[in-house]
């Protein structure tokens, strides 16, 4: 005797009431209950998930525990339930992020040597340290297809409107024949915390668009750390913030054109290869933020030139995250996240009251001129030192987990900048304080 479909869903909906479906990609009857209880998520008031934390602690403080407190001062709560307000417009990416490669080489032949061999085995763009003019930059250029793989020539196509400001203390202006290159990650090595970041960015950018108006092409470059969340709430704070700006001008709304590399001051000698997780960090930190571009600098640059192996290994942590991680396969995962949400409005305030400040002082050039940006930058170094100092930040085989032979970190190359304090040495200074 054989029984239909529709017969076995009419005797179960008699029995319990519930309304079923048919799950036909089965060469069998599998039925699959559809009722309120037991499909949706149960919703969870903030009272009770507390009441079953406080449990959890068994007497322990929930301040301490499940309250964050940032470097930058502001506090949340673990537990979030809802989106904030105002949240966050941020215009979506087009597409996935490229690969970049940095190249240090200061011989155009070289160069283009070391960049062609990058593209064959998973780079996407370049980014050439040295400042290829002329014939020098075709040499760099042979055989990339820049309409392809992006190539960025410093001080050539891409040209840094406030080096000189800064490091002699002469007013300059941007270029309307190359890309202004906006840094943040200068600032992010002598001190600046991420609401500072996004602050010195914008006001930059408003004054370069100001200058050369809006419409002209910017690059914003970024130093991220390993504040894993934070730094995804920091790149989509500056997204956010720049097309309001771009709105605000009459402009169309698009995010900003980001190139995001890892911050390597706190990177060590000693067990050093805890720092190829630190750079992983950074660069998922950059992808989820929303990134175009992440280049992945060699973790022992600064101690090993010319190593084949750590420019592989960095390259290699991005084709990972692209090929086994997907993560070029949802371009705005990061959108929706409570917490993320809530952390990106709270970044995006803090860093446009800096920048009404900034603005208020005259604008970018004034306020550096005037040495507020040293001064400021001078306080939270410091603040940066005294926490690794006081041990409420860990490197590794620096100021915890000791190797047992330990190697002298040494001192990271200085470039003097008149209205900016010294590139932050972590490693060296911790080092050097508890010898």
């Amino acid at each position: 005797m054989f029984i239909s479909k529709s017969e076995v869903l009419n005797a179960l909906a008699k029995i319990d009431g519930s309304k079923w479906r048919v799950d036909t990609r089965t060469s069998y009857l599998r039925l699959m209950s559809i009722t309120p209880e037991t499909l949706p998520f149960i919703s969870d008031s903030t009272e009770s998930w507390k009441a079953r934390v406080d449990k959890e602690l068994k007497g322990k403080s929930f301040e301490d525990h499940l309250i964050w407190e940032s470097s930058e001062g502001f506090e949340m709560e673990a537990w979030q339930n809802s989106l904030p307000s105002p949240l966050a417009n941020i215009p979506p990416l087009q597409g996935p992020w490229k690969i970049i490669e940095p190249i240090y080489a200061t011989d155009a032949q070289t160069a283009n040597g070391l960049a062609l061999d990058a593209l064959m085995h998973g780079a996407e763009g370049i980014w050439y340290y040295k400042g290829f003019l002329g014939a020098a930059a075709e040499v760099a250029c042979k055989g990339i297809d820049t309409k392809i793989a992006p190539v960025f020539i410093r001080d050539g196509n891409c040209i840094d409107p406030y080096r000189q400001l800064l490091k002699l203390g002469e007013k300059s202006s941007a270029s309307l024949d190359a890309t202004s290159l906006l840094n943040g990650k200068r600032l992010r090595e002598r001190g600046a915390g991420v609401v500072d970041e996004v602050a010195f960015l914008l006001a930059q950018a408003i004054e370069t668009g100001n200058s050369v108006g809006f419409e002209a092409p910017m690059l914003f470059h970024s130093g991220v750390g390993n504040a894993f969340l934070t730094e995804i709430a920091k790149l989509r704070a500056l997204r956010w913030l720049w097309s309001s700006v771009l709105a605000n001008e009459g402009k169309t709304a698009q995010s900003p054109l980001i190139l995001a590399s890892n911050l390597s001051i706190a990177y060590a000698q000693n067990d050093e290869h805890t720092n190829i997780l630190r750079a992983t960090s950074s660069a998922m930190s950059s992808i989820l933020g929303g990134a175009q571009m992440v280049m992945t600098e060699p973790w022992n640059k600064s101690w090993k030139e010319n190593d084949t192996f750590s420019r592989r290994i960095s390259r290699n942590t991005q084709t990972l995250l692209k090929e086994e991680g997907r993560l070029d396969k949802n371009l705005n995962q990061a959108d929706g996240s409570y917490f993320i949400e809530h952390l990106t409005t709270i970044i995006a305030t803090e860093a446009w009251k800096k920048v009404q400040g900034i603005e208020a002082a005259g604008g970018f050039t004034a306020y550096a001129l005037k040495g507020t940006l040293r001064s400021d930058l001078e306080t939270s170094a410091q603040e940066i030192r005294n926490a690794y100092l006081n041990g409420d930040r860990v490197i590794l085989g620096v100021n915890m987990f000791l190797p047992d032979e330990v190697k002298k970190e040494a001192k990271t190359e200085q470039s003097a900048y008149q209205l900016l304090p010294e590139v932050l040495s972590l490693p060296y200074e911790v080092q050097t304080a508890q010898s």
